[in-house]
């Protein structure tokens, strides 16, 4: 029988591939953001910043953001050196489209049954090697999975072929002669995976997009059921459970990141559940799918691991990422 032997939750931010020299290029996009979510609603920069005054100005010096990065780097090391450890033979990963490869449609909750993926450039070189490269994907399991979530009441949308990667040639500039993966998945192969994933099942759950966006509660749910999935699937493989994505952005909220965390490392689903969904917009929303890594590892006894929280900004207003990375191995 198929076991779980690992999970984690790692960001997989644009920033963790810039110079700390170019962190504050992206401040622009953030003051002409009408909608920043932080805190149950929106804000526009201007009003952030009245409302936060410039408390994260003392943050944005060169020195800081070079330390911030080097600890951003040294905790991909050891997340990347855990997944080896742990010497996987299967993986499901847990991500989403941000309008790269559905621009006309939000699918709640979608399984991608084909037998590979794609990535390389235009792929930005945070996520991708230099060159095209395939990765061999399970469709036997993927189906597998499909029908035990229907089975669950989980109304599932098949993703049989990968689409392309529009995003690709609208913001790079650049029409890739592939399909191009979604960057919550390349990042997970290039820097956890070092371009050798395992056979693997890519979940794609619109974190984003309201009005179909799964609630907190509805991923806990999910990972109640894939757990029960992977542990009845008859083949003697070693799984891991991977998230993609987290913590708070494109506002950091280092006071709500440390409370989730602090969930995280309790099993603490009512405290996650009872957070109003407005909390979770925007990128922010992408801590969803680690309460799907808790159910499906809790059952094993892990202890989250933390390997550091890096609070990165980019305004004097605290627009930035918060940086958390952590997982979960039962046999450490």
């Amino acid at each position: 029988m198929a076991k779980i032997v690992f999970g984690m939750a790692v960001p997989h931010s644009g920033m963790l591939g810039q110079k700390p020299d170019e962190w504050l290029h992206n401040a622009e996009r953030d003051f002409k953001n009408p909608e920043l979510w932080f805190r149950n609603r929106t804000w526009t920069y201007p009003e952030l910043e009245a409302h936060r005054g410039k408390a994260f100005e003392q943050y944005l010096t060169i020195e800081e953001r070079t330390a911030r990065a080097s600890r951003c780097r040294a905790a991909l090391d050891v997340m990347a050196a855990a997944y080896q450890r742990a010497k996987v033979d299967v993986a499901i990963i847990l991500g989403k489209d941000q309008k790269e490869i559905f621009p006309q449609l939000s699918p709640s909750i979608a399984i991608y049954s084909g037998k590979e993926v794609h990535n390389g450039p235009p792929q930005r070189k945070v996520y991708a090697p230099d060159h095209h490269v395939v990765h061999q994907c399970h469709p036997e399991l993927a189906t597998y999975l499909l029908t035990a979530f229907q089975a669950q009441g989980f109304d599932m949308c098949n993703l049989e072929d990968w689409p392309e990667n529009v995003w690709m040639e609208k913001q790079m500039k650049q029409k890739a002669d592939y399909p191009v993966v979604p960057h919550a998945y390349s990042f997970v192969y290039h820097q956890i995976m070092s371009d050798n994933p395992p056979p693997h099942v890519p979940v794609l759950m619109n974190l984003f997009y309201p009005p179909t966006q799964p609630s907190m509660a509805r991923c806990i749910q999910f990972g109640d059921v894939l757990r029960d999935a992977i542990e009845a699937w008859p083949e003697d493989v070693r799984v891991a459970v991977i998230a993609s994505g987290g913590l708070s952005h494109f506002v950091n909220d280092e006071e709500f990141d440390q409370d989730i965390l602090q969930k995280l490392a309790n099993y603490d689903y009512e405290g996650l559940s009872a957070i109003p969904n407005g909390w979770f917009q925007s990128g922010t929303s992408e801590i969803k799918i680690y309460s799907t890594v808790m159910k499906a590892l809790q059952h094993t006894g892990a202890q989250m691991t933390l390997v550091d929280y890096v609070p990165c900004w980019r305004t004097a207003a605290g627009t930035g990422e918060g940086m958390g990375f952590m997982y979960w191995n039962p046999e450490e």
